[in-house]
């Protein structure tokens, strides 16, 4: 059980910190975040046949780039510490698929000069295949997380159960 415990502490430390440092990053140069943000040009509805509203123009783009850094580093915050880890891995978890759904959306909209600002400002264009298979990694070592999580809290119940009825006098 404590190597459980080893392995999910590390996994945090690098999860947690990967975070932390991804939203730090991006706080640098807000500036550069938005436009990244609003480079996805992620369309909304369609208005006329052909002609669409995107999602993520002004000011949707600097509402989203200014609020996600601090989501990420609060995030972040909550799996190192363990207060509220479920809760920082949940909304980790959220970010990570939505962003895989706004890489697949550009991506497959044939926009390849995007910059995706994950990690702050760049002059080089997102690899989109490469970024999507990392986004899932980090979904993996998530998922690993909480396993190992649910896994010593089962064996914790077990172990109590146990002693407890050892503690029960038979007649």
């Amino acid at each position: 059980m404590r190597e459980t415990r080893v392995l999910e502490w590390i996994l945090r430390i690098a999860l947690g910190g990967f975070f932390i440092w991804s939203g730090g990053m991006k706080l640098l140069d807000l500036q550069s975040f938005t436009e990244s943000v609003g480079n996805f040009q992620l369309p909304m509805e369609e208005r006329l046949p052909g002609e669409t509203e995107d999602f993520l123009a002004e000011p949707a783009d600097a509402y989203i780039a200014y609020s996600l850094p601090w989501l990420e580093i609060l995030s972040g915050l909550a799996v190192l510490s363990g207060i509220g880890k479920t809760g920082g891995l949940a909304i980790l978890l959220g970010m990570l698929v939505s962003f895989n759904l706004a890489l697949w959306s550009a991506w497959n909209r044939g926009i390849i000069d995007l910059n995706c600002g994950c990690h702050g400002a760049s002059d080089t264009p997102t690899n989109f295949a490469l970024k999507i298979a990392s986004n899932f990694g980090l979904m993996a070592v998530i998922g690993i997380i909480l396993g190992l999580s649910c896994y010593r809290c089962r064996v914790s119940d077990q172990l109590r159960e146990h002693d407890r009825q050892e503690e029960i006098p038979t007649v």
